[in-house]
């Protein structure tokens, strides 16, 4: 699959990493443009490439991981999604890491808003960087808590993270799994592994 990432902080980046190892197409963008990365082509295997953030909007699946301020304008960019499906990793942070009140919706419902006619997964927020690889120090696999209100679009994401060595968990639609997985849910900050029995 063709994979546009935008955002190449280090969420992006292990992200980036974590799907190149799926033989998967990954584009990664970030905002001061593709030549920004190249002094970074050595941290990363021959099938991710450096692309505008413009092309890796137009990508099958796209991986949101830039701060939730920017988001909805960087999503603004594609005037029609025509039900590609959006992952959104973002927290409602500042940069101070204040708490940003999205009231009454929850983040990824803003996220879902600013995308026009997407599907959005939420995903990969409650688990720290250094664990987004899917890696687990013994036996088990990495449990990766996600939602969405489209039913096909999640089994399609299921399918994409498992190989990885996640075992995805479906927490429902946004409304309720995003609210258990943005900042103050009570899946905030947490990370589990599933001992296969």
């Amino acid at each position: 699959m063709k994979i546009g990432i935008i955002g190449a902080g280090t969420v992006g980046t292990v992200l980036a990493k974590t799907f190149a190892r799926g033989d998967h197409q990954i584009k990664l963008s970030r905002h001061s443009g593709a030549a920004s990365l190249a002094t970074r082509r050595a941290e990363f295997a021959a099938n991710v490439a450096f692309v505008e953030v413009a092309e890796a909007l137009q990508q099958p699946l796209v991986i949101l991981a830039v701060p939730f301020e920017q988001a909805p304008a960087v999503l603004a960019q594609v005037a029609d999604y025509k039900q590609r499906i959006v992952v959104d990793v973002t927290n409602q942070f500042t940069a101070d890491f204040k708490k940003i009140k999205t009231a009454p919706l929850t983040g990824s419902e803003v996220i879902a808003r600013a995308a026009n006619n997407a599907r959005v997964i939420k995903a990969f927020n409650t688990i720290p960087p250094e664990f987004m690889d899917g890696h687990v120090d013994g036996p088990g696999k990495r449990v990766l808590f996600y939602a969405g209100d489209d039913i096909a679009a999640k089994k399609e994401f299921a399918a994409l993270v498992r190989p990885l060595n996640f075992r995805p968990v479906n927490l429902g639609k946004l409304r309720h799994g995003g609210s258990v997985m943005q900042v103050g849910g009570g899946l905030g900050n947490t990370h589990f592994v599933q001992i296969e029995e």
